[in-house]
């Protein structure tokens, strides 16, 4: 994923209901990426997170991951898992 795909990204983490998910196909790199909150919890240190699935399709292949991402102090979503 390239910072326009990490982008949008953090802003599905912000503003997507769990199971609901983006996607979007990015002119510069051809893939098809697409993301999906799956739970939204808070963390024993008080941070809003979130775990999220991922789909990016590249050269007609598609890889899925799974992650979670915490908001940092100036509003930004960081992957910790």
């Amino acid at each position: 994923m390239d910072d326009t795909d990490q982008l949008k990204a953090q802003q599905v983490l912000e503003n997507n209901r769990v199971n609901q998910a983006s996607s979007w196909h990015n002119p510069d790199t051809g893939n098809d990426v697409a993301v999906t909150p799956t739970r939204t919890y808070t963390s024993a240190s008080g941070q809003n997170c979130r775990e999220y699935n991922t789909t990016i399709t590249v050269d007609g292949k598609k890889q899925t991951a799974h992650g979670t991402a915490c908001r940092q102090a100036d509003g930004s979503w960081k992957i910790v898992e």
